[in-house]
C-alpha cells in the first residue's frame, strides 16, 4: 500500500497515545496492553487482509534497558509467525539477526514438540526473546530494534496466522525494563487502531486493468517477509460477462493443521486470489448474503478447483452470476463487492513461503510494478486475465476467452 502521510500521521498519533494511556504505563513507556488490535476480515477490515488469516498487533517503546518476552503455544494452523518492525520502515536485521521468525523456526521450550519441525499435535510451548543484545545462533531471540534506533522511537510486534483450525490463543507478552518484569494483560476488545500489518502495493491507479504486476517494496507498511503479492486493477464488466483469470498452480500443504515444512511436493506454504476495494483502507470484498451468509473476497488453495494439468480458472463475477459460474467445470467463482458492484476493484494473487528448488513465485518477480517482467519470471505460474461472455467460457471454456486452454 502506497504511503499517504496524512493517513500514516493520524493513525500513528493514535498509536502514540495508546502506548501509555495511563499514569503508569507512561512512566514505563508502554505498551499498556498486549495485542490492542486485530485486523481481519472479521475484524479491523484494513490493508487488504486475506480472508483466511488472522493478524494481531502490539505496538511499544523503544528502550536501551528493554527487553520483551513471548510465550506461547504452536497454533493448529497452516502458518503462524511473530515479526519485529522498525516503526514504519519494515523488518531489519541487526548484528546478523532478522527481526522475524516463521513458524518452523521458532524452537520449543523442554518437553514440548514443534509441529512445523517434526510430526505433533498443536499446542506445545515456546519462549521469545525480544532484545537488543543478539548474535547469530542463538536460540529463540531476535532484535527489538535496529543498532541505531533511539529511546522513543516506536516499534511494533506482529503475530499471524494463516488458516486456523481451532480459535487462536494469542501469545503472553512480558515487558522487562531495567531487569523488572512487567507481564501485559491482554487489551480489551474495544480498543481499535488503524495499523497496516499486511499492505500491498498496487500498481498505479493508471495502470491497465489486469496488468498483474509486484509492486515496488521500498514503500511498503509492515510487509510480511514470508510473501510476495502480484495486484492488477478490474473495473467490473457490465452485462452477462466477467472476469476470467488462469494460471498453473503452486503444490502447497493440503490441510489447515500444522506439518513438517518444507513436505514433500510441496511448492510453497500457501497461495490465495483475493478480491479488495480502494476505499477506506484497502478492505477485501466480504459480501453478506440475503441469506444471513457470508462471500468472502479471497480463494485459497485447498479450495480452488484444479484441472488435470494443474491450472486454475478463477472467474470474477456478481453474486447473481455465481450459480452460472459454480456450473462451468474447473471454475473458482470469486466475488466482486455486492455494495459496491461498479468500484474499480484491486486483486491480488498471494504466495507465502516458496521453496527454494521453486523459481516461479511471485518473490521472483522483480518489484517494480510492471506486468512483463513479472510474467517473464513466473512463467506458466503467472496469473493471465481477460473479460469474457460468461455464455462463451460456459461453452468454449478458457481458450475461447483467448487464455491458455
Amino acid at each position: 500500500m502506497t504511503r499517504s502521510w496524512t493517513t500514516v500521521s493520524g493513525w500513528l498519533a493514535v498509536v502514540l497515545m495508546l502506548l501509555a494511556p495511563t499514569p503508569v504505563a507512561a512512566a514505563a513507556g508502554g505498551p499498556a496492553c498486549a495485542w490492542p488490535q486485530e485486523v481481519g476480515a472479521d475484524a479491523d477490515n484494513v490493508a487488504l487482509p486475506d480472508t483466511n488469516a488472522h493478524y494481531w498487533v502490539t505496538p511499544f517503546r523503544v528502550r536501551a534497558d528493554r527487553e520483551i518476552t513471548v510465550t506461547g503455544t504452536f497454533p493448529d494452523a497452516r502458518y503462524a509467525s511473530l515479526t519485529v518492525y522498525n516503526g514504519l520502515r519494515g523488518t531489519f536485521t541487526r548484528d546478523g539477526v532478522f527481526s522475524s521468525r516463521t513458524d518452523y523456526q521458532i524452537v520449543p521450550d523442554p518437553g514440548s514438540v514443534n509441529p512445523w519441525q517434526q510430526r505433533a499435535r498443536p499446542g506445545g510451548s515456546y519462549t521469545l526473546h525480544l532484545r537488543h543484545q543478539v548474535a547469530p545462533g542463538e536460540v529463540n531471540t531476535i532484535p527489538i530494534a535496529p543498532a541505531r534506533a533511539r529511546d522513543g522511537d516506536v516499534g511494533f510486534l506482529v503475530y499471524r496466522i494463516y488458516l486456523p483450525a481451532a480459535p487462536a490463543r494469542l501469545p503472553t507478552l512480558t515487558v522487562i525494563d531495567g531487569g523488572v518484569p512487567r507481564t501485559l494483560r491482554p487489551c480489551p476488545s474495544t480498543v481499535a487502531v488503524p495499523a497496516v500489518p499486511n499492505p500491498v502495493i498496487p500498481p498505479p491507479r493508471t495502470a491497465p486493468d489486469l496488468a498483474f504486476a509486484r509492486g515496488r517494496g521500498a514503500d511498503e507498511l509492515f510487509p510480511n517477509p514470508d510473501s510476495g503479492y502480484l495486484s492488477a486493477w478490474i473495473h467490473p464488466p457490465r452485462g452477462d460477462r466477467v472476469v476470467v483469470i488462469r494460471g498453473r498452480a503452486a503444490a502447497s500443504p493440503d490441510t489447515a493443521h500444522p506439518s513438517p515444512w518444507p513436505g514433500p511436493g510441496d511448492d510453497m506454504r500457501y497461495w490465495s486470489l483475493c478480491t479488495n476495494l480502494r476505499r477506506p483502507y484497502y478492505p477485501v470484498v466480504v459480501n453478506e448474503l440475503p441469506d444471513g451468509t457470508v462471500d468472502p473476497g479471497c480463494r485459497h488453495d485447498d479450495v480452488t478447483a484444479l484441472d488435470a494439468r494443474g491450472y486454475y480458472t478463477f472467474v470474477l463475477g456478481t453474486e447473481a452470476q455465481r450459480p452460472a459460474v459454480q456450473a462451468v467445470p474447473g471454475a473458482t467463482f470469486v466475488p466482486f463487492s455486492l455494495e459496491h458492484p461498479r468500484t474499480r476493484h484491486l486483486v491480488v494473487l498471494r504466495n507465502m513461503l516458496p521453496v527454494d528448488s521453486f523459481p516461479y513465485s511471485v518473490l521472483d518477480a522483480p518489484p517494480n510494478g510492471r506486468a512483463r517482467p513479472a510474467a517473464a519470471a513466473m512463467g506458466d505460474y503467472y496469473p493471465r486475465g481477460a473479460v469474457c461472455a460468461l455464455a462463451v467460457l460456459a461453452t468454449q471454456g478458457p481458450a475461447g476467452c483467448g487464455l491458455p486452454d
